[in-house]
């Protein structure tokens, strides 16, 4: 039988859920195994507007990217190379020119790695993940996410021990 109760219970319970997990999704590192093709460095403004020509702002960066391609079905990625620094989200990376560094070395040999990432790709918004790390590979490298795996544990754990205090 029908229960409208149970039905709008379950969408707000879900329409509760999902920013959470759709801020989890973005910020927590994911592995992609890829063949590095290329890298490129473009000085962009300080919006993240990439410079024309002739342009001469007071103020600008450089953004690296990694272009790579699938090792299985050679479909295309492109990660942002840059520095997380002190700010959110707290990946503490100082190195991303050495990184890259790494990258164009595996590029110029065509050869396979694995890089950590966190963010989307959203093609409409011209949004890239940034890789946080990269390295070397086989070409099929047994991946565990550690740290997912501690997060959410901890998470977990963390919910255990709030909803037994709740329910005292």
């Amino acid at each position: 039988m029908f229960n409208r109760t149970r039905v709008i219970v379950a969408v707000v319970a879900l329409l509760a859920v999902l920013p959470g997990a759709a801020f989890l999704h973005f910020y927590l590192p994911r592995h992609d195994v890829v063949r590095i093709i290329g890298v490129e460095n473009r000085r962009v403004d300080m919006t993240g507007k990439p410079l024309q020509n002739g342009d001469r702002p007071t103020q600008g960066r450089d953004v690296y990217y990694i272009f790579a391609e699938d090792v299985e079905t050679k479909a295309p990625h492109v990660y942002r190379n840059e520095d997380t620094g002190w700010g959110f989200p707290f990946y503490l990376k100082f190195d991303s020119a050495d990184e890259q560094a790494v990258a164009a070395s595996i590029a110029s040999e065509k050869g396979i790695a694995v890089v950590t990432k966190y963010g989307w790709r959203l093609n409409l918004l011209s949004w890239f993940p940034n890789a946080v790390n990269i390295r070397r590979s086989e070409p099929n490298p047994t991946i565990i996410p550690w740290f997912n795996i501690i997060f959410f544990a901890a998470f977990g754990a963390f919910a255990v021990w709030i909803w037994r205090r709740a329910t005292r």
